[in-house]
């Protein structure tokens, strides 16, 4: 158990300051500190109470909008507009920083690290040999540390990547910043593909839920400077418990 508090507090401390700071204002509109409706201290007084700059409470006030949290409203500064919901993660995108910002921000738990030989469609997504052998774990996504699971995350991971698997076991952060990090590998595009899904006895079992449940599949190919395929993880969520919220401006 201290085991488990410590690395919570590493991953805590590992996190940038401005997903700590969003973090603890979305408690703080749990808790009641800041109800539905209620206004959020301006920007200025969030800056001289945190010791921090307006750049990072911008990016904390932004993570909250992007969640749906909280809108800005002229001449009324910031303002509650939802409450969190403890079984549902709301996950907004606007900017490939929204998508890195995901990995950072939730909780990763693996249940299995190995190999394994690709099958016809798994060879086919990320461009190899049916049979190759990939590096592949399992994992489960929560929103914090000992909350329900919200997504059962598949990695396959290509064997380029020798010696990822223990790099693997010693973290719970993003994998495409690992990649990054230990093997000088740039991470230049990602794709995305998004699709309905039952979820199967296998997933179901570890979200919780009966077989059959109607979830998402969010499909995410990370690619290299080279155009090659050095992550491609598959994330399964239950429909109730999981938003999917997309904003584009012109």
């Amino acid at each position: 158990m201290k085991t488990r508090r410590k690395q919570s507090r590493r991953a805590a401390e590992a996190a940038p300051r401005y997903l700590t700071i969003a973090r603890d204002l979305r408690r703080a509109i749990a808790d009641g500190r800041y109800p539905l409706g209620a206004q959020l201290p301006t920007e200025h007084e969030l800056c001289r109470e945190l010791g921090v700059s307006r750049f990072t409470i911008r990016e904390a006030i932004r993570v909250l909008s992007t969640a749906g949290l909280v809108h800005r409203k002229q001449r009324s500064g910031t303002v509650v507009a939802a409450l969190p919901d403890d079984t549902r993660y709301t996950h907004g995108i606007g900017s490939l920083r929204d998508l890195f910002q995901y990995a950072q921000s939730t909780h990763f738990h693996y249940v299995y690290i190995g190999r394994l030989g690709l099958s016809r469609a798994q060879a086919r997504a990320v461009a190899a040999s049916p049979g190759e052998e990939w590096i592949h774990a399992v994992a489960l996504r929560r929103e914090s540390a000992g909350g329900k699971p919200f997504g059962v995350t598949r990695l396959f991971l290509n064997p380029a990547l020798k010696g990822i698997e223990k790099a693997l076991r010693g973290t719970s952060g993003p994998v495409y910043a690992l990649i990054e990090r230990e093997f000088k590998v740039r991470i230049d595009r990602v794709e995305q593909v998004i699709t309905a899904v039952a979820l199967d006895e296998h997933d179901a079992a570890n979200l919780g839920v009966a077989a059959g449940t109607p979830g998402l599949s969010i499909r995410r190919s990370y690619f290299d400077e080279q155009g090659r395929v050095v992550e491609m993880a598959d994330t399964v969520h239950p429909a109730d418990r999981f938003t999917y919220r997309m904003e584009l401006r012109r």
